[in-house]
């Protein structure tokens, strides 16, 4: 038999066993379920710098890039063909980067969290202020109501006859004498303060892990971009040799597509939320707020999330306020509603522009959808991704459309319309 005529059959053998093969894998998955998850759940703990330091890159690729522009800018055209000047300005541009973000988020940080650290220790301080107002409403409201205060008295009556009883049979008793005294710490107390110094000392642990991946992952993002152009020329290279060169063209556009709806929409959301808490900051201080600080910071960090941030961020913060001053909350609610319509009107379109291109009840299904499997990281990421997502349908059923003389614009297809031959 010639070799031509193997080649039929090689490519039917090679389906049929990777037709089997995935058959398995989806078997075994299905029954073993607990255990695949497990695996992930460790392999994503063991890959979770890799992860951190790409995310890390792909934030600072725009300030790398205009780094690197302005320092190509500035050598000679003869250095430019130079690969190795070339190789050494891009390492200056990844280090200046760093130091910048560096910089930007220690010159943050240290405007923001003496503010914050005496908005929360002027809340704590205030606390027992709070308990007594609150004390003095439910007075009032059950002065006011006698059937609902007959009803609340008769369960603090259980409960502290049930505290007294535990006091008495329970804590009393062990008291009594020193020899006593110390066989209870030993048998009750001093387990349970095991059980607290284990806790501790597994966030301290957890900590260190953090801090050691965020050095790992520093590390990864330096190399990432040294290299970005060689990992997308060798991801370019994987691609047109296993799929023919239009398949290959349309999964590379619809990646260069991904990569702009992303970036644009992160970087610019990122940017609205800052300049969104500084505005915030500033009013509130005109405003004679309570802990502006905290709130600004609050607002700030929750108008991240896209449609629900604003009123995720407001609730608490109004929370607050009221238990300072009920009548600031009420300004406070409006000022929040003029400044989210500002920043979705105004500010929100000038900076992300249509980054996502999709409408407000797809925004809507992809918070719910991410936040509901992903949490914080799923409404944060839900909107971008669910927009590349949407792109790559619509540039498909365009193709199919278009491939069988069929229109595309959506207005061709509403209303009553007869058949489309």
């Amino acid at each position: 038999m010639k070799r031509n005529d193997r080649h039929p059959y090689l490519c039917t053998g090679i389906t049929a066993f990777a037709v089997i093969a995935a058959s398995l894998c989806l078997f075994f998955t299905l029954f073993h379920f607990r255990e695949v998850a497990r695996f992930l759940d460790e392999l994503g703990a063991i890959l979770r710098p890799i992860f951190m330091g790409a995310v890390i890159a792909f934030l600072l690729l725009p300030i790398h890039r205009t780094i690197l522009r302005f320092l190509l800018s500035m050598t000679s055209e003869k250095r430019q063909k130079n690969t190795k000047d070339v190789a050494f300005l891009n390492l200056v541009a990844i280090v200046c980067s760093l130091l910048l973000a560096i910089f930007l988020i220690y010159l943050l940080l240290a405007m923001v969290i003496p503010q914050v650290y005496q908005s929360v220790v002027g809340l704590v301080n205030s606390i027992p202020t709070y308990i007594e107002v609150v004390q003095g409403w439910l007075q009032t409201f059950f002065e006011d109501n006698p059937d609902i205060q007959a009803s609340v008295m008769s369960i603090y009556n259980s409960a502290a006859s049930s505290l007294e009883q535990w006091l008495n049979s329970d804590i009393l008793p062990n008291l009594e004498s020193a020899t006593t005294t110390l066989e209870w710490l030993r048998k009750d107390i001093v387990p349970n303060l095991t059980g607290v110094v284990a806790g501790v000392s597994g966030v301290l642990v957890g900590l260190l892990v953090l801090v050691k991946d965020l050095l790992i992952a520093l590390i990864v993002s330096v190399y990432l971009l040294a290299r970005k152009d060689i990992f997308a020329a060798q991801g370019k290279k994987i691609l047109y040799s296993m799929f023919p060169t239009k398949c290959a063209d349309l999964i590379v556009g619809e990646a260069r597509n991904a990569y702009r709806i992303m970036s644009g929409f992160i970087n610019g959301k990122l940017l609205d939320s800052l300049i969104i808490g500084i505005l915030c900051f500033f009013c509130c201080s005109l405003l004679k707020f309570p802990y502006v600080a905290l709130i600004s910071v609050v607002i700030g960090v929750t108008n991240v999330i896209p449609f629900f941030g604003p009123f995720i961020g407001a609730i608490p913060c109004g929370l607050l306020i009221f238990l300072v001053n009920p009548l600031q909350a009420v300004y406070f609610a409006i000022f929040i509603l003029v400044l989210q319509q500002f920043d979705g009107n105004i500010l929100g379109p000038k900076i992300l522009g249509d980054s996502t291109g999709l409408a407000s009840f797809w925004v809507l299904f992809s918070i719910l959808l991410f936040g509901g499997l992903f949490g914080f990281a799923g409404m944060v990421l839900g909107v971008p991704v669910f927009a590349m997502i949407y792109s790559v349908i619509s540039r498909l059923v365009a193709y199919g459309l278009r491939s069988r003389d069929l229109p595309v614009k959506t207005e061709e297809y509403m209303g009553k319309t007869g058949p489309m031959a």
